[in-house]
């Protein structure tokens, strides 16, 4: 087999693997299946709040997500709280907040969901640097974006250089 031929061969073989691969989706379908993802992660948090609280799944609805924030907590642990526009049967809209694992499929990984109060004053050090519009339930809660995490963490970072 000459060089040529064998660049042929391997080129030919090449094209025809590439055929068998499916194609990548759009970018607009990448983007139509994250907010899917997301979409069902609030599904999951929200279902969660309503066994905890003896409510059926089906006197709430999720109008819209109106926020979310990836932030870190203890030991490098991931969350996302979002903010989210729930209906209830008698029509009224509340606002919730949810703090999940970053891809939240089952009810264990929900950390939070709750209906945020008039007055919101929680506080989450990422979430005020990066999504200023996310509220934090006052009562707390939550894992991610705390100062007492930092401080810890910055503590121990202190110890190590001693």
């Amino acid at each position: 087999m000459t060089i040529k031929e064998f660049d042929d061969t391997w080129v030919a073989a090449a094209e025809r693997q590439l055929s068998l691969r499916p194609k990548s989706p759009s970018p607009e379908e990448r983007m139509k299946r994250r907010q899917e993802r997301y979409r069902n992660g609030l599904i999951i948090a929200l279902n969660t709040y309503a066994k905890r609280n003896n409510i059926q799944l089906s006197e709430l609805e999720i109008v819209e997500e109106k926020g979310r924030n990836q932030v870190s907590g203890f030991v490098g642990f991931l969350y996302v709280h979002s903010n989210f526009v729930v209906k209830g049967l008698d029509g009224k809209l509340t606002l919730f907040f949810a703090e999940t694992y970053p891809d939240c499929t089952r009810e264990e990984d929900v950390i939070l969901c709750t209906p945020l109060e008039e007055i919101n004053n929680g506080h989450c050090f990422e979430c005020d640097r990066r999504a200023k519009e996310l509220k934090h339930p006052s009562g707390g809660g939550y894992l991610g974006g705390l100062d007492e995490v930092f401080l810890y963490i910055s503590d121990m970072d202190s110890e190590d250089d001693m």
